[in-house]
């Protein structure tokens, strides 16, 4: 065991034997971390909405057992707008109860127990503010919590995060504050474009880490492995953002996405891929270099779209029911967006990469073999 490792788990031991004696808070307040000693959901005010459904479409079965991670469905899922007096909410999408119990089904994501009792560790998150400010900032009202450990990513701000807030105006929850992440373009835009209530106040969590107020109100949602993507979170994406995008200006466009611009999960030939797309007609787009608006539109028009596996195929949920996809993917693969095609109708295809891995991971860099490209576009388009 390493030296960090080691360290962890003196913490850990240390806060389960002070928690009998000093509680949740204190014991978070010394170490910096937050023992998993759970507030049972059932005793907090709740309005529960229709569960999400698990996926069973037979075309699964068109690939390999082995094609895709798939786990199972897990047995919590986000179905609820819970109301929860005196309560506390930290920026990594963490929610306590009056005295720093966390609450297991308001949290985001699923795996409280690991996010949160090895969460400094685990995911390299610090939890400081809890010795540094001593107490969460107080808020006099009613805040509406929409924070969430991936809410920096795009696909799961726009499929998580945004239809959390149609459950707000759904179950008539006006709230006074909006607890939310406002760090990146595509989050600032989406909540201009939203038109919120005029008289509640953002909070942006970057700034304030943890909050407490009067009442919290928190629409408990999340897309989940197994899960179909439920009908309602899509067709309120598309109604929010279809109009304000505009009316479509060109219509069949083919569409290749590039990630040259990201971090991880390039492809290696991109080059090689391109001069054979192109010849094809098909137009290059950097996702990161267009407006929220610009990529809705654009999803809008496309009649193919080809892309390598990554976030901003969450856009996918605007395009029209038909439109053919071929997803690109490093030697593992994860079924999210074969889940949304199935969801939105629309035809989709997959390639993975003929590169041996000996640890193979979602985020590999690759390359694609073109001639695997063009016989499954000649396929789709016969």
């Amino acid at each position: 065991m390493t030296a960090n490792g080691m360290r962890a788990l003196v913490k850990t031991v240390t806060a389960y034997l002070l928690y009998p004696f000093c509680g949740a808070r204190t014991v978070g307040q010394l170490l910096g971390i937050i023992p998993y000693v759970p507030f049972p959901s059932e005793s907090v005010a709740r309005e529960s909405f229709s569960p999400p459904h698990v996926f069973t479409d037979s075309s699964h079965d068109l690939w390999p057992p082995t094609f895709w991670d798939r786990p199972t469905p897990s047995k919590v899922t986000r179905h609820q707008v819970l109301k929860i007096s005196r309560g506390q909410a930290d920026q990594h999408g963490a929610v306590f109860d009056s005295t720093g119990r966390p609450i297991v089904e308001a949290c985001h994501p699923l795996k409280q127990r690991w996010k949160y009792r090895w969460r400094n560790v685990r995911d390299g998150v610090r939890v400081g503010y809890m010795k540094d400010e001593r107490q969460p900032q107080r808020y006099v009202g009613r805040v509406g919590v929409l924070t969430s450990s991936n809410q920096h990513i795009y696909s799961h701000w726009l499929l998580d995060i945004l239809p959390r807030i149609a459950k707000l105006e759904e179950h008539h929850h006006p709230v006074d504050f909006y607890f939310l992440q406002q760090s990146h373009s595509f989050q600032i835009e989406t909540i201009q474009h939203l038109n919120l209530n005029q008289d509640a106040s953002m909070i942006d969590c970057a700034e304030v880490p943890w909050i407490t107020g009067d009442e919290l109100v928190v629409p408990c949602h999340q897309i989940m492995f197994g899960y179909h993507h439920p009908h309602w979170a899509c067709q309120w994406l598309r109604e929010k953002f279809l109009p304000v995008g505009g009316m479509p200006v060109k219509q069949k466009r083919k569409v290749y996405i590039s990630r040259s611009l990201a971090r991880r999960r390039k492809i290696i030939n991109e080059l090689g891929l391109w001069s054979f797309l192109s010849d094809e007609g098909f137009e290059i787009y950097i996702l990161e270099q267009l407006s929220f608006l610009e990529q809705v539109r654009l999803f809008q028009e496309a009649e193919i779209v080809v892309s390598p596996h990554g976030s901003g195929l969450a856009n996918l949920v605007f395009c029209s029911p038909g439109t053919k996809v071929l997803e690109l993917f490093p030697a593992r693969a994860t079924d999210a967006y074969f889940r949304l095609c199935v969801d939105m109708q629309l035809d989709y295809q997959c390639l993975k990469t003929r590169d041996h891995s000996p640890r193979p991971r979602v985020s590999d860099n690759f390359s694609i073999n073109v001639e695997d490209v063009k016989d499954v576009l000649d396929a789709m388009c016969s």
